[in-house]
């Protein structure tokens, strides 16, 4: 069947406001390199049925004045320029509003190369960077990062 768009489901709507935020969690710097640090991601199994290959970790830029830090909510503690491989961080979101921009269901679940393989996905932007195309990043609803996602009272 492969991905659908939707305009509402799973309780969320396109256009619809969202408050979301993460406690920060210690997780350690597998590896980086000049631009980007590499943390191990405890949320998510290495799928070995996949076709996809995923090494158990997610990257994030050094630079704090990086465009990429606008697609992803995750921030780093300390600042990632310190950070070297086998360091400890924290890692969390801060309360940000974003707004839904997209709502995809993937049937069969989505093959990232990690499990739990995603049937939701929410497309969402910062509401600070709503006329930047280039910004925004997706939620997994199912990968089991333990994301909050609360209706904005705004």
């Amino acid at each position: 069947m492969g991905r659908t768009r939707h305009s509402r489901a799973e309780g969320f709507a396109v256009g619809e406001h969202l408050i979301i935020s993460c406690e920060p969690v210690d997780l350690r710097v597998s590896s980086s390199s000049a631009t980007r640090i590499f943390v191990e991601w405890p949320w998510r199994e290495v799928d070995a049925e996949s076709s996809s290959r995923w090494d158990g970790t997610v990257g994030f830029p050094r630079d704090p004045e990086s465009w990429e830090w606008r697609n992803t909510p995750w921030r780093v503690e300390p600042d990632p320029l310190e950070l070297a491989d086998g360091d400890s961080c924290m890692i969390g979101i801060p309360p940000i509003e974003v707004q839904v921009t997209a709502i995809e269901q993937h049937d069969p679940p989505a093959d990232f190369g990690w499990t739990p393989r995603p049937v939701w996905v929410l497309g969402v932007c910062p509401i600070t960077d709503l006329e930047d195309d280039e910004a925004g990043f997706v939620l997994y609803l199912e990968s089991g990062e333990p994301i909050v996602i609360e209706p904005s009272v705004s």
